[in-house]
């Protein structure tokens, strides 16, 4: 009789789908998804978003802000919220940004945005599972992703920018795991908050478009963000500094 091979840990399938299991490694995972056809399905599905998440992205456009003293500032005090939200929606408003055709992107940003306008892109259009997550189950939806992503998560509330969450969902990514935000207008308009670890520490608001897509994108100390979405690039600028706002508030001495 033949011996079933072990299941393999999300960690391995993680790895495995990452193509960053060694080669003995890989033909165990391999034995086994061959005999568990739901498991090998979803993780071709899987494999085919890591495909397209890591395709590059022709085109981008970046566009870098004129520096601001707020902008050198790593994150936001702990205000209190009602101080935090005017604060991000007065900085939104007072930025001035000029364009730069030719700008390179630094490495770590630069490649976020291609990650998430290819995450937005695949699920901006689902209408029966654009996430793993609803809202109506947040707490968990946090648990879940800080347990992924390895560092404390918030899901940020954006209700007083017009904003509902719908939901998020785990993604992968080159290096480590990535998460999804996806939160709609009273209209249906759909934005998306991509984020993961491996960040460059540059609280500085950028903006990259292709012809179809837009994102303002930045990073802290513990993750990288890119903000997408068809929203007036004034309001979907407000939007990011309210995130960066709420993240903020995370880290800072209290």
């Amino acid at each position: 009789m033949t011996r079933r091979p072990e299941k393999p840990s999300a960690e391995d399938l993680t790895a495995y789908v990452d193509d960053a299991l060694p080669p003995e490694r890989r033909v165990v995972i391999e034995e086994y998804l061959a005999q568990s056809p739901d498991l090998a399905r979803q993780v071709a599905v899987d494999q085919a978003q890591a495909r397209d998440l890591r395709r590059a992205f022709q085109g981008l456009v970046a566009e870098a802000p004129a520096m601001h003293p707020r902008d050198r500032q790593r994150s936001l005090p702990p205000l209190a919220w009602a101080a935090s939200v005017a604060a991000a929606l007065f900085v939104g408003g007072a930025a001035g940004w000029y364009l730069y055709p030719a700008l390179q992107m630094p490495t770590v940003q630069g490649d976020i945005v291609a990650e998430a306008f290819a995450a937005h892109r695949t699920f901006v259009v689902e209408v029966a599972h654009p996430v793993e997550v609803g809202a109506d189950d947040k707490g968990h939806l946090a648990t879940w992703l800080t347990n992924r992503l390895g560092r404390e998560f918030i899901v940020p509330d954006l209700r007083v920018a017009g904003l509902s969450l719908i939901g998020g969902r785990l993604l992968p990514s080159p290096e480590e795991p990535a998460a999804q935000l996806m939160y709609e207008t009273d209209s249906g308009q759909r934005l998306t908050l991509y984020l993961r670890r491996g960040s460059d520490g540059d609280p500085q608001f950028r903006f990259a478009k292709t012809a179809t897509e837009q994102a303002f994108y930045w990073s802290d100390t513990d993750f990288a963000y890119a903000l997408t979405g068809a929203l007036p690039r004034a309001r979907l600028l407000e939007v990011a500094h309210l995130l960066q706002a709420q993240f903020g508030a995370i880290s800072a001495p209290t």
